[in-house]
């Protein structure tokens, strides 16, 4: 049957215009003459006219239909390729070997796409790891040296400066290599795990509060709880305490971090999830950060099809608000 059917899909849709509308032609021609009518078939009204005109829209409204699903499926399937591309640089291959010839060839070009890319990140975190190693053994040379300071105030400030520096080139490599992680998705219990990492942080001395509850759903777990940590890590930072609420809708699990903190300013809102961006003045990575947790934990919650947003509360205190979708990944 291959052998029979034109591989482009030009041609296909072409053949099958032709054939349905000259099928319908001759089958409207062959009832009227075969009623002896075609004398009335001319005439400006006749019921033998409209049936046949119903006839043809029927005949075209097939043809259209077969036509759009010919050109929607391998045009769905790219789609969805390329969303599971977008959380996974490892996702499944599209099948070359099927759909006619536009289809293969944009299916090929799409594949070597995906193996290019996942190349250049290759690379890229191989340059990551030598630019790691030739930063860290010039600042161990430095610790060394430090050492042997006599004065102790220039010696704890110049050690604090080399371990600033050594916090900062790991959480940059860190968050530079975030996006090559391997982590599994399955069923997981979503308000078990922001519980445990609440109590985590009350153990460390932080006040802390959880309500609500979400059905388990299907996430990356190592993924997701490093989010959650980013953005606790947050509230607490700037907020001193957090509030955490764990809810769902029919589609979404939503997890909303209140702090205590002064807020930020409405223009800045969305500036803030930029990379090393910071509101805080300083400096120093102990009041202002590194600029990285919010760009992370975006980042993570993307991975997986969700969001994070940030509202001022009304009474005062940032909201920082995690939303994953109820989907089932592959």
């Amino acid at each position: 049957m291959k052998t029979l059917i034109p591989d482009s899909l030009f041609a296909r849709l072409f053949i099958l215009l032709f054939v349905v509308l000259y099928l319908s032609s001759f089958a409207s021609r062959e009832i009227v003459d075969s009623l002896g009518l075609a004398s009335e078939a001319s005439a400006s009204y006749n019921p033998f006219t409209l049936r046949i005109f119903i006839f043809r829209i029927i005949a075209s409204a097939l043809t259209a239909w077969v036509a759009a699903r010919w050109l929607s499926d391998p045009i769905k399937r790219m789609a969805m390729a390329a969303e599971e591309l977008g959380k996974n640089l490892n996702a499944a291959l599209i099948d070359e070997t099927s759909g006619p010839s536009e289809v293969r060839q944009a299916s090929r070009v799409f594949n070597q796409m995906q193996a290019r890319i996942k190349q250049q990140l290759e690379e890229r975190n191989r340059f990551l790891a030598a630019v790691s190693h030739d930063l860290r053994t010039p600042l161990t040379r430095l610790k060394l040296r430090a050492e042997k300071l006599d004065q102790l105030d220039l010696r704890s400030a110049v050690q604090g400066d080399i371990n600033e520096m050594v916090d900062l080139i790991d959480t940059t490599l860190d968050y530079l290599r975030g996006n090559q992680q391997e982590d599994a998705t399955c069923l997981f219990d979503i308000s078990a795990l922001v519980h445990s990492m609440a109590e985590d942080a009350q153990e460390c001395g932080n006040v802390v509060a959880v309500s609500g509850y979400a059905r388990p759903i299907r996430l990356q777990p190592l993924t997701t709880r490093r989010c959650l940590n980013n953005l606790i890590e947050n509230a607490l930072r700037y907020g001193k305490r957090a509030s955490i609420v764990v809810g769902e809708t029919d589609d979404e699990v939503v997890i909303a971090i209140h702090d205590a903190g002064p807020g930020i300013p409405e223009d800045k809102l969305e500036a803030v999830f930029a990379p090393f961006y910071r509101l805080e003045a300083s400096r120093s990575r102990y009041t202002g950060g590194v600029g990285l947790g919010l760009s992370i934990a975006r980042d993570m919650a993307k991975k997986q099809g969700g969001n994070i947003t940030l509202k001022n509360a009304p009474k005062g205190g940032l909201v920082a608000t995690l939303v994953l979708p109820k989907r089932t990944y592959k």
